[in-house]
C-alpha cells in the first residue's frame, strides 16, 4: 500500500476525502487508526491509501509545482495517471509545495507510432 499525506482543510469531512481521492472511506479509517472521524483537525495530516499498478512508461522528465497546484492538476497538467507518477516518486516526496521538483513520465516517439 502507498499512502498519500494529505492535509485536512477547512470544511472537510472523511465523506468529501474519500470522494475526492475515490478511496473507501473505511480504508481511510484504517490508514489512520488514530484519527477521531467526528473531530477532523484542520492542518493535521492523514494518510490516503492508494495501490498503484505498474506504469508502461519509459521516457521521464521533471515538473516544477506551481502555487496553486494540486495533484489532480499536476496529473491533468501532465496528461499521467497516479500510478505513473507514484511509480517515478517515493510517496513521501509527492509534496505539493510551490518550487518541489516531481518525476513525471512524458510522450514519446515509438516505432509504432506515439507511446508511453
Amino acid at each position: 500500500m502507498y499512502c498519500i499525506n494529505y492535509v485536512i482543510k477547512q470544511g472537510d469531512s472523511l465523506y468529501t476525502i474519500s470522494r475526492q481521492f475515490n478511496v473507501p472511506i473505511d480504508a481511510i479509517m484504517k490508514a489512520n487508526p488514530l484519527l477521531n472521524v467526528y473531530r477532523l483537525q484542520v492542518g493535521e495530516a492523514i494518510c490516503i491509501p492508494v495501490s498503484v499498478p505498474q506504469s508502461k512508461a519509459t521516457h521521464f522528465t521533471t515538473y516544477l509545482v506551481e502555487d496553486n497546484d494540486s495533484l489532480q492538476s499536476v496529473l491533468d497538467k501532465n496528461n499521467i495517471n497516479l500510478a505513473d507518477l507514484m511509480q517515478l516518486n517515493k510517496a513521501s516526496d509527492i509534496m505539493l509545495l510551490p518550487g518541489t521538483t516531481l518525476q513525471v513520465p512524458v510522450m514519446g516517439e515509438g516505432e509504432g507510432g506515439v507511446t508511453l
